[in-house]
């Protein structure tokens, strides 16, 4: 034996053992009884899925398939149902792996006077591999369109009197002020902008950086991704999922970069970013020059599976409907190119934690079954862009039209005693009134969204069963402490700041495993109230989210 699989035998041996040992916290309760969490086996799930010999769980990888046969020993083991594929546990997505060969990525800009400039890879622009092409090749007159969204009914057209026919357009890498914020989020996305493109005839699409969008994430940070490979979820017919075949090819501009760009025009891109944060209108005009765009990609084939089991209801007519639960499974793998003794980016609380909370949760319903049934699903690819989550929110192993409500899981920092939860989205349905009394049941508050510039609703898995008409909520700890000398909210930043998709997130952490006792809790209990409703979530009337995406 190799001494990965002796190791992995023994591990598995273990975390077996503790699951199946007698402990006086794993007692079987009636229902309405309080939930009787087991914290050791949240932090054995936590320990292996974040271990080293699982080498960051990057969608596609060995790691992340030990990760899913994991899971699938464990919904084995409480006794639940497979709805993956078939008989099994596992849904198979099939991806194309895009390899952006770098030597090979150019982006020149020739001005009115047919002056050339040659930007430069990793300095001046990023850019990624095609899924459709392996050689892309467009060279089109440019087009500032503002944030490229079109949205009239909202007082909204960034493509007002102007064509963009043939086009390679530039956009504000950053949403509007004026809108709504999850509704800009919404329109700003990159799937929207480009279809927005698309619709208007446009061939190419260049984000532009501002000030506002390289401090929430900087371009520098950015070029650490480029040899990171990209990946599409294909159909049955072999094609990449969500493509936009019409926009050839795109890029991004570092600010300077962007600034150039503006030199011989009306107006200065520092003009545009200042109307921009003033929320005044930002105009949309061509400008007098050609960008040419080049880029080889490598293309190949892998898979990696969603892991989905059920916890049957008991009542016969409500059992056909599901409340789902979803967690990530992946994280985002090794840093090859890094010059640190570590590498491997373990994914600790991100999001080998929500897993484990996840896994707690299906324990429980699985000893005191409720009247709808559970769903449970360990997603793959969320951090190559919520990809195993929307696969299935399109291939659903059980009826679309029976998931009743999604609760999803990611990232929740268990790293100080809480005294609130906050539930992403939550004002936007009915979800909101059962998280609220899940919460108070154990004594916790609920809270606001605290940072709605952040636009959380719509970047986690959550947002693909919201496209399908599913309400949902993205659940997770707030930033108040049970301990008054502890700043929630301030270790919420430090995390980001130090630990987020860094090799430094990993069980070593201070995790409070307190508080991650009270989370499952109300975790566990949001769904039980919606499992055992006399009435189902519903999208409040006049919603954004349910006008447009909601069941007629």
């Amino acid at each position: 034996m190799h001494r990965l699989t002796i190791v992995l035998s023994i591990h598995l041996s273990l975390v077996a053992l503790l699951g199946c040992q007698p402990q006086t916290n794993r007692s079987h309760q009636t229902s309405g009884a309080e939930p009787q969490i087991n914290t050791g086996a949240i932090q054995a799930h936590i320990e292996f899925l974040a271990h080293d010999l699982l080498e960051g769980r990057d969608t596609g990888s060995r790691g992340y398939d030990i990760a899913a046969q994991y899971v699938v020993s464990q919904f084995k083991q409480m006794g639940l149902k497979p709805a993956g594929d078939g008989d099994s546990y596992l849904q198979e997505v099939r991806f194309r792996q895009r390899d952006l060969i770098l030597d090979k990525a150019t982006l020149t800009i020739t001005d009115s006077k047919g002056e050339t400039t040659n930007l430069e890879l990793g300095k001046d622009f990023v850019t990624s591999g095609s899924s459709l092409a392996t050689q892309t090749t467009l060279s089109a007159p440019l087009v500032f369109v503002g944030y490229g969204i079109s949205q009239p009914d909202l007082g909204h057209d960034d493509y007002e009197n102007v064509d963009v026919k043939d086009k390679i357009v530039l956009v504000l890498n950053q949403s509007p002020k004026t809108m709504p914020s999850e509704q800009a989020a919404h329109f700003s996305s990159r799937q929207q902008r480009a279809q927005t493109a698309a619709d208007r005839g446009a061939i190419g699409l260049i984000y532009l950086q501002t000030p506002e969008a390289d401090r929430r994430f900087s371009f520098e940070r950015m070029t650490s991704y480029l040899s990171w490979p990209g990946l599409s979820w294909l159909d049955k017919n072999g094609q990449p999922g969500n493509s936009i075949p019409q926009i050839k090819g795109g890029a991004l501009l570092d600010i300077e970069a962007s600034t150039n760009l503006f030199k011989d025009s009306n107006y200065s891109f520092e003009q545009l970013i200042e109307l921009a944060d003033q929320k005044q209108p930002v105009p949309a005009f061509a400008l007098d020059s050609v960008a040419s765009i080049m880029v080889e990609t490598k293309h190949s084939e892998t898979t990696s599976d969603n892991v989905a089991g059920i916890v049957e209801g008991t009542d016969p007519q409500l059992k056909n409907e599901y409340v789902v639960y979803s967690a990530h499974l992946d994280h985002i793998g090794v840093h090859h190119d890094s010059n640190k003794d570590d590498t491997v980016n373990n994914g600790a609380l991100d999001n080998a934690s929500g897993t484990a909370i996840m896994l707690e949760t299906a324990r429980l319903f699985a000893q005191n079954p409720p009247k709808r049934s559970i769903l449970f699903i360990a997603v793959t690819g969320e951090e190559k862009g919520l990809l195993g989550s929307d696969f299935y929110a399109q291939n659903p192993t059980v009826p679309i039209d029976q998931l009743i409500a999604n609760i999803n899981l990611d990232m929740p920092l268990i790293l100080y005693p809480i005294g609130d939860v906050i539930a992403f989205g939550s004002e936007h349905s009915t979800m909101g009134q059962f998280v609220q009394t899940a919460a108070e049941k154990i004594g916790l508050q609920m809270s606001p969204d605290p940072m709605p510039e952040q636009n959380i609703f719509v970047r986690s898995d959550h947002y693909s069963f919201v496209k399908q008409g599913v309400p949902s909520v993205f659940l997770v700890p707030g930033f108040k402490s049970m301990d008054p000398s502890v700043d929630g909210g301030k270790i919420f930043q430090q995390f980001f700041a130090e630990h987020y998709h860094q090799p430094s997130d990993e069980p070593s952490l201070p995790i409070d495993y307190e508080a991650a006792r009270q989370f499952t809790k109300v975790n566990y209990l949001i769904g039980e109230e919606i499992a055992n409703s006399s009435t189902t979530p519903r999208w409040k009337e006049n919603n954004f989210f349910g006008d447009t995406f909601g069941r007629q």
